[in-house]
């Protein structure tokens, strides 16, 4: 028997009988993570496995596949370590081990912001954005504006700020832009970081630190490599090793715990708020 607020869905390539929101309109199977589409009443009726269809690729697929174009991308859920090959048009899929809810959106910030955001899309805050949130993770960001909360990047995070940033951020590269002139409060967590601009921060690096041509840092650097190119600037203290900081301490709320959490889930997304376009 279903619980209050699920209904049964049986896959129709497999025969699978799942538990889903009676919301739900589509889902995929869990055990052969078939797609299914969620008929009225639940449970899907299912005559044998679909035959497969023998469509000829568009004009558009073709040329794309002759350039090498990727359709799809691997969306790794942040429950577990399952993952599942999504359309890059994708904006939501399901965890093929657990059943959880994976957001491929992509946000972009135009205005003051508060909730919490958790997607495997990117993040903009542009120059008039203001993004006051607890815990921000996202695949890739670009920051022009106001941040405050913690900030986690997947994979690249560029900064192109004038003016001084109080959230901290970490990511596994880190880019701030010749045109930045940016004071960091809390400390630049990284793998990779990449001066361009002109910067005032502490970096803890586990990999290179780089000031490239016509930059300057202020501060100090802990890191495993540290390299200065011809035309770059540097004041401050400058640690070969391993990081002093963990992460728990870089990334520590700036409020009293997991109440204040729970408070930014429910703030005012205001009309400055927006999807950016998939």
């Amino acid at each position: 028997m279903a619980a209050k607020g699920r209904i049964e869905v049986q896959c129709p390539h497999c025969g699978n009988i799942q538990l889903e929101p009676e919301l739900a309109k589509s889902t995929y199977c869990r055990k052969c993570s078939g797609y299914i589409q969620v008929t009225k009443g639940g449970r899907t009726q299912t005559h044998g496995p679909p035959t497969p269809s023998h469509k000829e690729p568009s004009l558009l697929a073709r040329v794309e596949g002759l350039l090498g174009v990727q359709r799809t991308f691997v969306a790794r859920c942040f429950e577990c370590s399952g993952r599942r090959e999504v359309g890059r048009n994708a904006t939501s899929t399901i965890c093929p081990l657990c059943g959880a809810y994976i957001d491929l959106q992509d946000y972009k910030i135009v205005g003051s912001y508060s909730r919490s955001i958790r997607t495997r899309g990117s993040l903009l805050i542009t120059s008039k954005g203001d993004l006051n949130s607890n815990r921000v993770i996202c695949e890739s960001a670009e920051i022009q504006g106001h941040m405050r909360g913690s900030l986690i990047c997947a994979t690249i995070l560029r900064i192109k700020l004038k003016g001084k940033l109080s959230g901290s951020v970490e990511s596994k590269q880190v880019i701030i832009d010749k045109k930045a002139e940016v004071e960091f409060v809390r400390p630049i967590r990284g793998e990779l970081i990449e001066i361009e601009g002109i910067v005032s921060a502490r970096i803890l690096a586990s990999g290179k630190v780089v000031v490239k041509k016509g930059a300057f840092l202020r501060g100090s650097v802990n890191a495993k490599s540290f390299l200065v190119d011809r035309g770059g600037q540097f004041s401050g203290d400058v640690t070969i090793g391993k990081p002093t900081m963990v992460q728990g301490e870089l990334l520590k709320p700036t409020g009293t715990g997991q109440s204040e959490e729970r408070q930014s889930d429910t703030g005012n997304t205001g009309p400055d708020f927006s999807l950016a376009p998939v």
